[in-house]
């Protein structure tokens, strides 16, 4: 049987790909043409080199589309070979130009994926959220909450849990177990799209002090960022979230989950820049907490990169910890440990960033004195 795959030109789908290839799966990956670029074309691009034998078949199908963008005869073929959906694909806009096709493609366009496949072999359907569906919530968020009443930063979080409930609902209905996955930000090299969002901001704002440090007097200048210092700074590698789909999308004592994906012990917002600088050798960043120290005549370069962080400005001031304890137990039965953000671990994630500079230049934001 094979494995349906979503999103698989996108910064996580990929990953899963990847990895289900090299474990010598059978991938069915469902994508769409883009920008004149053909599906295959596409799929093929964001996988780069495939495992010798790799085992993908490319079907082109847009979520967004009516009826997935499906001809009966692909619906008949789904139905009768496929048995677990990985679901990864999802616009990661945090607000649209147009909601109808946003909501189409996060919640009507799985929901038809899903009903159109419930009649035949399948039995599992993965889905990759988010654990910020926990919207503007602080303290303690627990892996079994959902809807609480809570308030959202934006149209992204809120259409995830829609997302995630919707799917839920109809799949109790037709026998299908659904497993709900929800890293916090995921990082690594991602690709120059939008689907690479936040991580290419996060690496972005590595570059930028990488160039700060370079310039005369650079790694002294001063510059401040609104942020909450002692609150969890709530990444995730990537190559961790695409591991932990992998091992549990097919697990039967993960059946009916929901899970946070993240790292173990999450260092605080300071502890991690001081890791970054550190590395770097810039020593004139400071995070200042806006709501308790006054952040008054902000420099030109302090305003420019306050505005290049604007996008994620809410996550950088708010304080909230994911548990996961179920997800660590799962994961430690696949001999799984949830990763730590350890120096050498961060280092890595520099490294990466400076590593992908000619793919993606950052230079110094632009200002004017």
């Amino acid at each position: 049987m094979s494995i349906l795959v979503t999103g698989a030109t996108g910064f996580i789908g990929r990953e899963v790909v990847q990895r289900l290839l090299a474990a010598r799966r059978h991938v069915l990956a469902l994508a769409r043409t883009s920008d004149g670029v053909p599906a295959v074309e596409r799929v093929v691009a964001a996988l780069g080199d495939a495992p010798p034998g790799a085992d993908l078949d490319v079907l082109e199908g847009d979520l967004a589309a009516p009826d997935c963008g499906l001809a009966r005869e692909e619906w008949q073929r789904l139905r009768a070979t496929i048995e677990t959906v990985i679901h990864c694909a999802g616009d990661t806009r945090f607000e649209p130009t147009a909601m109808a096709p946003y909501v189409a493609g996060h919640v009507h366009g799985p929901l038809r994926l899903l009903e159109g496949l419930a009649g035949g072999r399948l039995a599992r359907w993965a889905h990759l959220s988010t654990a910020f569906v926990c919207g503007q919530r602080s303290g303690t968020i627990l892996e079994r909450e959902d809807d609480t009443g809570q308030a959202f930063h934006n149209a992204y979080e809120r259409v995830k849990l829609e997302a995630e409930r919707v799917i839920q609902t109809a799949s109790a209905g037709w026998g299908v177990d659904v497993r709900v996955f929800r890293p916090s930000i995921v990082v690594g090299a991602a690709p120059a799209t939008a689907g690479g969002n936040p991580s290419n901001l996060f690496f972005d704002f590595i570059r930028m002090l990488a160039s700060l440090a370079g310039l005369p007097g650079g790694a002294r200048l001063r510059l401040r960022v609104a942020a909450a210092p002692h609150a969890r700074f709530n990444i995730v590698p990537v190559d961790h979230v695409a591991t932990a789909l992998v091992a549990l999308a097919e697990r039967g004592d993960c059946a009916d989950q929901t899970l946070h994906l993240v790292v173990r012990d999450a260092p605080t917002q300071a502890e991690m820049l001081r890791m970054i600088t550190e590395r770097l050798g810039v020593h004139g960043v400071r995070l200042v907490d806006a709501r308790r120290e006054p952040f008054d005549e902000p420099s030109p370069f302090e305003r420019a990169v306050a505005q290049m962080l604007e996008p994620y400005r809410a996550y950088l001031t708010q304080d909230v910890r994911f548990d996961d304890a179920t997800a660590a137990r799962l994961l430690a039965r696949c001999g799984i440990e949830r990763p730590r953000l350890t120096p050498d671990v961060v280092h890595r994630l520099i490294d990466q960033a400076l590593g992908a500079a000619e793919s993606r230049r950052a230079a110094l934001p632009r200002f004017r004195d």
